[in-house]
């Protein structure tokens, strides 16, 4: 028998005492999408399926590069991740946090971070 790597979002474990909780993971962003309620399984891997089967429905995945992704690190319209497609115009969430930035904004207000697209606003 040969083992298959799963593929999922990246993933944390929260060591539960009625079973192990997942919190998944956009790629892009770092931002947790879903933590799942405590799930039991006989095997660890057979508990991440079980996890997944419940987060996956708040991920995008990527044609391109395979990664799980947000809807905001997400373009619809070609299936790809937005590090893959990067967008046309003016971006209007912070990559790294997700939270909703104004325009002209240099650092996002939420988490600090320098924003790719500076140039574009000038």
């Amino acid at each position: 028998m040969v083992d298959i790597p799963i593929k999922t979002a990246n993933y944390k474990i929260l060591r539960r005492g009625n079973g192990n909780s997942y919190q998944f993971i956009c790629a892009l962003s770092n931002a947790v999408l879903h933590t799942t309620q405590p799930v039991n399984g006989n095997t660890l891997e057979e508990e991440v399926l079980l996890a997944w089967e419940e987060g996956k429905n708040y991920f995008n995945h990527c044609h391109k590069c395979g990664r799980w992704v947000s809807d905001v690190m997400y373009n619809p319209d070609v299936c790809e991740c937005v590090d893959c497609v990067p967008w046309e115009e003016n971006p209007r969430y912070c990559s790294q946090c997700g939270v909703k930035i104004p325009m002209n904004t240099t650092f996002c207000s939420e988490c600090g971070t320098r924003l790719r697209y500076r140039e574009v606003w000038k």
